[in-house]
């Protein structure tokens, strides 16, 4: 993200916060109340378009968003257009040395950054047999996830997850990995590369998975590397950087 500010792209931003051209101008005249009323009311027929098209984390953001009071909502509006919050979002996208969750806060704690690493075994994985689990194979999982909360209410999210196969501590099959997201910022647009992934050269004899997300908005864009790793104990690292 940062290699996109220094670019100087016109709406730069992490994930939520390219939204500047989301608000007319008239936002800001003197009729405050009107509209501030309009700025709310275009975001939520937004989210309800999504929550018409059966996106279900839209319709939780919208919830959450509607429960929000008038100046909260007037609040959560403006910290999307925050372009030098929105430059701090992303300057430390490495995950936590274990499985968990990492939290920081911007804003005065209005904005919360999550950070969340986990993985184990998959007793349910169609891809080992009864046979291979009793020769001592097991089938894992680890993922990473980067997630925005504004007010408490979730915006955007990134996630990569790695799928694999262990047999002691040897890593010795990886299947195909996955790469999910949600950005409920109007005017943007979020893809992601097919998943990568292979096991890493020993001693390390990681599983890996990684994709390339770009996102576009009002005509700029940014390309961000997620990448997860896992082990026979699960979860072992992951990031998102800049490209």
């Amino acid at each position: 993200m940062r290699s996109a500010i220094r670019k100087g792209l016109t709406t730069t931003a992490a994930l939520a916060g390219i939204a500047l051209a989301m608000v007319p101008a008239s936002a800001h005249a003197d009729d405050g109340l009107v509209s501030q009323a309009a700025r709310v009311a275009k975001y939520q027929a937004y989210l309800a378009m999504k929550v018409a098209q059966g996106d279900e984390q839209a319709e939780e953001t919208a919830q959450g968003f509607n429960a929000l009071s008038g100046a909260q909502k007037t609040r959560f509006l403006d910290l999307l257009e925050d372009r030098s919050l929105m430059a701090k979002l992303y300057e430390d996208a490495e995950s936590p040395a274990a499985a968990g969750i990492t939290r920081s806060e911007l804003a005065g704690g209005d904005v919360v950054v999550e950070r969340e690493s986990s993985g184990g075994g998959d007793d349910a994985s169609p891809n080992t047999s009864a046979a291979l689990r009793a020769s001592g194979y097991r089938d894992m999982w680890a993922s990473y996830s980067y997630t925005d909360k504004f007010l408490g209410v979730k915006v955007s999210r990134v996630s990569v997850r790695t799928n694999y196969q262990v047999k002691g501590k040897d890593t010795t099959k990886v299947y195909p990995g996955s790469a999910s997201h949600y950005l409920y910022v109007p005017g943007c647009s979020f893809s992601h590369s097919p998943v990568k992934e292979w096991i890493s050269s020993p001693p390390a004899d990681n599983a890996q998975s990684e994709t390339i997300w770009t996102a576009s908005c009002w005509g700029s864009s940014w390309d961000e590397r997620e990448r997860v790793w896992g082990d026979y104990r699960g979860f072992v690292g992951g990031y998102l950087k800049d490209e």
